[in-house]
């Protein structure tokens, strides 16, 4: 199981992530408005999709309204996250589709 320290930028014109070296963790945008927890499913998808895992294989270990999230990931490695999660991002902080 992998953890995954998030930050998370609701009401984004896209859906991208990126690493941030400075908070050390993935900085995820969504275009999903953060009311009533429609941010925090959006991202979770998110995540997942780009993991290459089912929603079910995610899960929050740390969400709610602050910024700072943690997600938690089964049947991947810290390793894995890290190399798929990479693979969508180009650049130190650029975030992409």
């Amino acid at each position: 199981m992998a953890r995954i320290p998030l930050w998370v930028k609701p009401g984004s014109a896209v859906d991208a992530i990126g690493w941030d070296p400075w908070r050390k963790c993935w900085v995820v945008t969504c275009r999903a408005r953060p009311e009533g927890g429609a941010a925090n499913r959006a991202v979770a998808v998110l995540v997942a999709g780009w993991l290459g895992l089912p929603r079910s294989a995610v899960r929050w270990d740390r969400g709610g309204t602050s910024p700072a999230k943690v997600l938690s990931a089964d049947g991947v490695s810290d390793r894995d996250v890290e190399l798929r999660l990479k693979a969508r991002t180009t650049g130190r902080a650029r975030l992409e589709r």
